[in-house]
Formats: C-alpha cells, sequence, structure tokens
C-alpha cells in the first residue's frame, strides 16, 4: 500500500487528523505525510478542516495505486506539455527573430555589392603590361595615377636606370620624391602661393611644395607667400 493510500485510510478512521498525528500514528516522516496530503488535496480526495486537521471529502471512495498513478502521470503530463509549449513558443520566437535579421543582413549585402559595383566601375582602368609604348612602362601609367612617387617607390618597378626617364624628360627628381614632368609643370604656374591659401592644395601638391622647400627650389618670403627661385 502505497503512503497516499495509508494516510487516506487513516484519515478517514480519524478525520481530522494533523500531519503530525497521521505520522506519528502510522510511524512515517512527517514530511513523507505532508507530501502525500499535498497530492491528496491535489487529487480532490481529501480537504483542510476548519480546525486544522484534514478530512476525506464526501462521498469519495478510496483511491487505488492505480489511480493515484494515473492521477500523478497526468498532471505531470500537464506540466509536462505546458514547458513543452513553453519551450516551443520561445523556438519559433527566436526563428522568427533570426529570419529577420538574415534578411536585413541579405538587405545590406545587395547594396554593398552594389556600391562596390559602382567604385569598380568609376576606377581609372589601369594599361596593360602588354601595351607597347608609355602604357608598358609601370613607372609612368603609376605617375599618371599618383602625380609623384617616392624614389624607394620608383626603384621597385622601374626596368631601367632612373636617369634615363631623367634624360627623356619624363620625370623630374625633386629631393627625395620623383615627379611627373607635366604634374611639376602644372604645380610651378601656380607660384606664387599664398600662405592663406596653402589648405587648397592636393596632399600630392602639399608634399611637392615641401621637397621644393628642402631642395631650395622654392622659398617663404616674409612669411606671407611662397615663391620659386630663378
Amino acid at each position: 500500500m502505497s503512503v497516499e493510500e495509508r494516510v487516506l485510510s487513516y484519515l478517514r478512521v480519524n478525520p481530522g487528523a494533523t500531519p503530525r498525528e497521521v505520522a506519528d500514528a502510522l510511524g512515517i516522516s512527517l514530511v513523507s505525510v505532508r507530501i502525500a496530503i499535498n497530492r491528496l488535496r491535489e487529487l480532490g480526495y481529501v480537504i483542510r478542516s476548519s480546525k486544522g486537521g484534514y478530512v476525506v471529502r464526501v462521498s469519495q471512495e478510496l483511491p487505488t495505486p492505480t489511480d493515484i498513478i494515473s492521477n500523478t502521470q497526468s498532471t505531470v503530463q500537464d506540466k509536462q506539455q505546458s514547458t513543452e509549449n513553453v519551450v516551443f513558443d520561445s523556438i519559433i520566437k527566436l526563428v522568427n527573430e533570426l529570419s529577420s535579421k538574415i534578411s536585413e543582413l541579405e538587405g545590406r549585402v545587395g547594396r554593398l555589392e552594389k556600391e562596390v559595383n559602382y567604385i569598380k566601375k568609376s576606377l581609372p582602368k589601369i594599361p596593360s603590361k602588354h601595351v607597347e609604348g608609355e602604357g608598358s612602362d609601370k613607372l609612368i601609367s603609376t605617375l599618371k595615377l599618383r602625380s609623384i612617387l617616392s624614389v624607394n617607390e620608383v626603384r621597385e618597378i622601374i626596368s631601367k636606370p632612373l636617369e634615363e626617364y631623367v634624360r627623356e624628360g619624363k620625370v623630374v627628381v625633386v629631393n627625395d620624391l620623383v615627379v611627373s614632368s607635366e604634374f611639376l609643370k602644372n604645380f610651378k604656374s601656380k607660384f606664387p602661393i599664398k600662405v592663406s591659401e596653402i589648405n587648397k592644395l592636393s596632399p600630392e601638391e602639399l608634399k611637392l611644395l615641401e621637397a621644393l622647400v628642402r631642395s631650395n627650389q622654392a622659398y617663404l618670403y616674409s612669411g606671407v607667400e611662397y615663391r620659386l627661385l630663378d
């Protein structure tokens, strides 16, 4: 006989007994009795009396072990089903959130691809190495894009002595810079350059101005403007 059955049988004979009285009478721990009574109350077999003890509900038959186990299993299954529903709802919510984020990321990727394609189309085409003439010369091709290079950079890409480029009039060496002859000519046409207009120069022009000053080809006159030396 289960603890619940023993407790229920005792209460039928001793209505109003307290958990302590039941435990003492049956030789069962008070904790086990309280657990059994709570289970019987959940199943509707006993109710609390007005004097603090417990009585068997009227018209309730003594439950068999199968009844108690069946009712207990039903309660456990209900709780398990409730838990499963909560977990399922949480999973569905998480899936929806992930789906939304994936859609947002796909949209961003699409916009980035369009921007990259636009940038690619906007970039100037670098002459192929296989084209004959100046287009096949890496130094000249690079200077068309950047206008000025450091001497160290030039040494890594030239296929013939730098002096030959200088003799051919294609480049000019200014201090530690190698400058396109055309770029240098256009820049010199801007002199004198007022100090107040320095911020209008491009980064390449600023580098070239500094190189001209270092090589004593230009100087600052009265702190007002930069002039070229004759």
